[in-house]
């Protein structure tokens, strides 16, 4: 059995998800690394690296897959940069841990558990944007192996000490409480569709069309908090300079006076009121969006059925 699924699975969750080669140290890359004689899947070990506070991606992801003086390569399937950042390392069974004798995966070992390695020291605190990341991770391939949370343990749970008898290699990590970041796991697949600000929402190609000078949009993505809070303000200012129109027409209504001009100022007011509600479900799809109770995509495609229904038709060519 390969993994061959997990960029796929973890970049659907909204991560950065990096493919490991490698190849300069073992002669494999990521999709043949391991062997593909394990499986079924049955529980997730979260791991922490414990080299130092200084060490680099590189260095960690070398150390992987060429093994340490208490393991052989692969060291384990995925890791996790300080940056929050993934690496995909491995799609076979890789060798970190024994067999469990204790936690929620006792009794079982490689062959059925899946490693996560996480760039980390000791003593050193958790930052928000790797832990963030490893909880999102992990809740995207609980769903993906349709596996409960309690089956995700930590390296501590699963060889703690002290040991039975013929066992000397006890855990300590990862450092972080377990039952609150199982928590937090459960917590991010019971959001299923919330969209954080920082994540990545994919905007219609027009957009980079439309405005080639805006390199924001040349990528075809916006950070959700620039989707929301633009779409907001936007249909705000659209309401209140919709209501400074009427009152200049009026103003110019009363200057012209005549039947056609009162026939031109109503036609204005009914333009007018339908911008204006038009605005306003604009205004509520983003609050909707941003209060959780609509996902992300589906704002996104309610708010482009609105304004693609209230363009104006194109008028003759000349």
């Amino acid at each position: 059995m390969r993994v061959t699924w997990l960029p796929d699975v973890l970049r659907a969750a909204g991560l950065t998800v990096h493919e490991y080669d490698g190849r300069e140290h073992d002669g494999k890359t990521w999709r043949t690394r391991g062997s593909d004689s394990w499986g079924p899947i049955e529980g997730i070990t979260v791991h922490e690296t414990r080299g130092s506070r200084t060490s680099t991606d590189a260095g960690e992801l070398r150390v992987l897959v060429t093994g340490s003086s208490s393991a052989p390569p692969p060291i384990a399937q995925l890791y996790l940069s300080r940056t929050g950042e993934w690496w995909v390392v491995a799609s076979g069974r890789c060798n970190h841990n024994l067999v469990g004798w204790s936690g929620p995966n006792e009794g079982l070992g490689n062959s059925r558990l899946l490693g996560i390695e996480a760039q980390h020291a000791q003593g050193e605190p958790w930052t928000a944007v790797q832990y963030d990341s490893y909880a999102r991770g992990v809740a995207a391939l609980v769903r993906k192996l349709d596996i409960p949370v309690g089956r995700v343990a930590g390296h501590k749970e699963h060889q703690p000490w002290p040991a039975p008898a013929g066992q000397t290699s006890t855990k300590s990590d990862p450092e972080f409480d377990m039952t609150k970041f199982r928590a937090a796991v459960a917590a991010e697949l019971a959001g299923g569709d919330d969209v954080k600000p920082s994540d990545q929402l994919k905007i219609a190609p027009w957009g980079a069309t439309t405005w080639p000078k805006d390199k924001g949009l040349q990528d075809d993505q916006v950070t959700a908090e620039t989707a929301w809070t633009g779409a907001y303000l936007h249909a705000r200012l659209g309401q209140e300079r919709t209501g400074q129109l009427v009152t200049m027409v009026e103003a110019l209504a009363k200057l012209v006076g005549g039947q056609d001009a009162s026939q031109v100022i109503a036609e204005i007011r009914r333009t007018a009121d339908e911008a204006r509600q038009r605005d306003a479900e604009l205004a509520e799809l983003v609050r909707a969006g941003m209060a959780g109770e609509l996902a992300a995509d589906e704002v996104v495609r309610l708010i482009g059925e609105r304004l693609a229904s209230s363009a104006p038709a194109p008028g003759p060519k000349g």
